[in-house]
Formats: C-alpha cells, sequence, structure tokens
C-alpha cells in the first residue's frame, strides 16, 4: 500500500485557512449606505416639510445616520400623491423615510388615496403638537370670542385658511370648532394650500382671516411678534406659548392634537425596519432633538414600531365616524 504524507506546504495551507478570519465570523448588525432621503408630502415651511428637516439635522448631527439625509418636498393630496408615490415606486428603500401626521389618517379616511398605513411600514412617532387659530397682529379678531360672534351671524363672514384639503386635518380643526358653537361646519369658508407655510403667507396678506395652523407652523412668526394665536385647540395652554388661551377656556370645548411622525416604504426588511425603530428611540432621547422639541413647541409623546402602526390604523376607523358626523362622508 502506498501511503502519502501532507507536505509541509499543505499543512501551511490547511492552517491558513483554518486560522482565517474570512472562512467564520459572526454577521455585522444593518446599517444604511449611501445618502438617506425623507419625504415631506407638502411645499417648504409646513407642519412635515418641518418634520422632516428636524429628523435630518439631529440625526446628522448626533450621528445617528452617517451619511447626508435630503428632503425631497412632494405636495399634493394631503400626503396621496407621496403615499402613492412610495407605493408604487419605492418598495424595499431602507434609507427612506417619509413625514406624516393626522393629515395623512384624514386623507386615508375620505377614501382620497387607495394606499392605507396597512400598505407602508408605520415607524415612529416623535412628537406631538397642539392645533390653533392665529391671526394677523393687527387683526379686528381680538378674542376667539369675536371670532364665534362673527361666525354665529354670519358664518361666510370669517375666511379660514389652511395647510390640508377640504376634510383634512386643517379644515377639520374649523370644522370641529364650528359644531362647538353651533354652527353648520359645511357653511364655513375654507382656504385650502399645500402645506401651513402657504397658508400662513395667505392670511399674513390678508387674503384670508383666520389661519388654522400647527404650533411649529405659526411659531417662527408668534415670536417675531406679526401674529397673535386666538387659541390653542385643547384642554391645555401650549407649554411653549402659555400665553394663548384655550378654545375650552372661550367657551368652545374643542380638543386637536396632531401627532408628528415617520412611515417607511413597503417590503423594507426586518433588520432595516428594527435599525430606524432603534434609532428613532435614540433620536427622541437625545438633547439634540430635545432643543428642537423645544423650540418648536412639540410635546413630549412617543410611539413605534407595532404600537404605532396599531394607533393610526384604529385612527383612520375613528376619523371615518367623525367625517359622517360633520357631514364630509355618507
Amino acid at each position: 500500500m502506498t501511503s502519502f504524507a501532507p507536505t509541509r506546504t499543505a499543512l501551511l495551507l490547511a492552517g491558513l485557512a483554518l486560522a482565517s478570519p474570512l472562512a467564520v465570523g459572526p454577521a455585522s448588525a444593518w446599517e444604511p449606505k449611501g445618502q438617506g432621503e425623507c419625504i415631506a408630502p407638502a411645499n417648504p415651511g409646513g407642519g412635515w416639510d418641518i418634520t422632516c428637516r428636524t429628523a435630518s439635522t439631529v440625526l446628522q448631527k448626533t450621528g445617528g445616520f452617517k451619511g447626508s439625509i435630503y428632503v425631497t418636498n412632494m405636495p399634493g393630496g394631503s400626503g396621496a400623491v407621496a403615499i402613492a408615490n412610495v407605493v408604487t415606486k419605492r418598495k424595499g428603500d431602507t434609507n427612506l423615510i417619509v413625514s406624516a401626521s393626522n393629515a395623512l389618517t384624514f386623507t386615508v379616511a375620505l377614501g382620497r388615496t387607495p394606499y392605507t398605513f396597512k400598505e407602508v411600514m408605520p415607524l415612529a412617532q416623535v412628537g406631538a403638537e397642539l392645533g390653533g387659530f392665529f391671526v394677523t397682529a393687527d387683526s379686528k379678531y381680538k378674542t376667539l370670542a369675536d371670532v364665534t360672534a362673527a361666525m354665529k351671524a354670519d358664518p361666510k363672514s370669517v375666511t379660514f385658511s389652511g395647510g390640508s384639503a377640504p376634510g383634512g386635518q386643517d379644515h377639520m380643526k374649523v370644522a370641529l370648532f364650528a359644531k362647538a358653537i353651533g354652527v353648520e361646519p359645511t357653511k364655513v369658508v375654507y382656504v385650502p394650500f399645500q402645506g401651513g407655510g402657504e397658508a400662513l403667507t395667505s392670511m399674513l396678506g390678508g387674503h384670508t382671516q383666520i389661519a388654522a395652523l400647527d404650533i411649529s407652523e405659526a411659531s417662527g412668526q408668534l415670536e417675531a411678534g406679526k401674529i397673535r394665536g386666538l387659541a390653542v385647540l385643547s384642554d391645555k395652554r401650549s407649554t411653549k406659548f402659555p400665553d394663548i388661551p384655550t378654545a375650552t377656556e372661550q367657551g368652545a370645548a374643542v380638543n386637536y392634537v396632531i401627532w408628528r411622525g415617520y412611515y417607511m416604504a413597503p417590503g423594507v426588511p426586518k433588520e432595516a425596519y428594527d435599525w430606524w425603530i432603534e434609532t428613532m428611540k435614540k433620536m427622541v432621547a437625545s438633547p439634540e432633538f430635545a432643543a428642537e422639541r423645544e423650540k418648536l413647541g412639540w410635546e413630549p409623546t412617543t410611539r413605534f414600531g407595532d404600537e404605532f402602526a396599531k394607533y393610526v390604523n384604529e385612527e383612520a376607523a375613528q376619523y371615518r365616524v367623525l367625517l359622517k358626523e360633520l357631514g364630509f362622508l355618507k
């Protein structure tokens, strides 16, 4: 029988193969590569735009996202255009987040898009803010009582602007207020714009009298003294602007809180989705985000992942009932 002894070279090669770190090793944790993107489904200056730019700023400042995050403004249909684009063209995009709020819930509840929160991946609520009514510094309306009196005398004598489509989030602020003071909601004049920034510009230009906005959208002009807050639509005053009385204090029991958050495209792998959830949790816990939240007047209310998904889907069902009560759905 012929025997073959391994050569020194063969033994050395075998040893190298066994010792090589490339042969066996733990899988590295998933992280995004390249640029990130946040779609704001409205024009610059509105709440969705602010929500995107806040995440972009904080995640880059803290190193939560190693690359840059650019903002794409995609207005249309109070979120309908953006969600259609994400579902049909961005499936599985792990570097994309989209800003959202109750405004999209109303779009879904009204059936203005064939897509719902079940067709995307709700990611996180990172804050909440109060809605309210705002006027120019020299407006004839000094209090909400003045507006109530004018609307009761003639509902069409008061014009409101807002950054959402008819039946959407800002329109609901006006409709709920009208209902609370005994005025038929469908008789009130509401002028829609593609974002709160445009609605504010309309009011400042004298084209409309009252802007139905969120605190963050009004914050800059409030601090500059260009506008006044007639009321926040809550049973508690804003922590940032405590001098603005609530609608409830002024005889109109309207409690309307806006959530601020993000969703992702369908088909995103679990490891990427989980990475974004953890990244969002770290972001909202950072001093940098706390500073932005304080500046914007957001309240520290958060939800993540499955809890957030359950919340927005239940909210959509509740809004359908509300819209029927207010006459916007049959």
